[in-house]
């Protein structure tokens, strides 16, 4: 047989009053009840723990020792009851995240969500091409496309982010798809400005876009974006940067084009910010939610 919980409190109560009609007043029963609880007790104790006076309920030597060992346990339970009624206090304050621009558009798509879940969160959002050094400012997370060359930021998540070749429907009325990723002969491109080239997946540093004619370049991926739906040729964009914009299809998908690994920096020493975490786990859902490549044909979809 185990010890009842409700006997033992019970007890406590009768041992803190002094009087049945003390616990019975604190514990919102009746004296019968509060006796019945604390007769149970003492059967399966086998001992006496309390006698009857005049004045109430007086602690038998075998009684002060058994309650001498509990209180204790009972400041332990009655501590972990209020921890699990008591509310806890909202996560507030500014969370300053650095992130390649493509990557902040997915960002802005999902804030509500975030807003809804923390209100008190102040997101600053800072993007650039590449992404912002982790020197900016007061950084306290960091998504990026490279492996970071300075420490004071740990790793906590590795996201895929598929890429694919999009046009307008009108260049593809007018020059066609092209059918393979090395082969891009009569085709017009919107490529990477020149230092931007490594932010490609490596099949498509390798073989990409080969024997086309440069159209436009840009260190912008909203400016390709806009060059793309304005038929200017094809363009290399992330899967969740387009998200379904209704001026562009996609003509060859990420299975082929492939992927870049976005990595998610947190500042080491504030690792265990609540406000911090929050965030963290936001983008990594958020991410990870996006990172599936759509379907492999027609408009481009989220």
């Amino acid at each position: 047989n185990t010890m009842d919980w409700q006997n033992l409190r019970h007890f406590l109560a009768v041992a803190e009053s002094g009087s049945l009609a003390g616990a019975a007043r604190r514990l919102q029963v009746s004296k019968a009840t509060v006796w019945r609880h604390v007769r149970a007790l003492q059967e399966f104790l086998g001992v006496t723990l309390l006698e009857t006076h005049a004045g109430g309920q007086l602690l038998t030597p075998a009684g002060e020792r058994f309650l001498a060992d509990i209180e204790g346990v009972n400041r332990t339970i009655e501590t972990a009851c209020q921890s699990l009624l008591t509310t806890p206090a909202p996560i507030a304050g500014e969370v300053r995240v650095t992130a390649p621009e493509l990557i902040g558009s997915v960002v802005i798509r999902g804030l509500s969500a975030l807003h809804e879940r923390h209100p008190g969160i102040a997101l600053e959002l800072v993007t650039g091409s590449p992404a912002t050094s982790l020197a900016a400012r007061d950084t306290d997370i960091s998504l990026r496309f490279e492996e970071p060359r300075g420490k004071g930021f740990t790793r906590v998540a590795a996201v895929p982010v598929p890429f694919a070749v999009f046009a307008a429907p009108d260049y593809i009325k007018q020059f066609g798809v092209p059918k393979k990723i090395d082969d891009f002969s009569g085709h017009r491109l919107i490529d990477f400005e020149h230092s931007l080239a490594q932010l490609a997946p490596t099949a498509w540093r390798q073989r990409g876009g080969q024997n086309a004619d440069i159209a436009f370049r840009s260190n912008s991926p909203y400016l390709r974006l806009a060059a793309a739906r304005a038929g200017i040729g094809l363009a290399l964009l992330s899967e969740s940067f387009v998200a379904g914009d209704p001026g562009l299809c996609r003509v060859l998908d990420s299975r082929l084009v492939g992927s870049l690994e976005l990595l998610v920096l947190v500042s080491h020493q504030l690792r265990r910010e609540p406000r911090v975490i929050a965030v963290r786990d936001f983008l990594c859902d958020l991410l990870t939610a996006v990172a599936a490549p759509p379907g492999s044909s027609g408009r481009a979809s989220p």
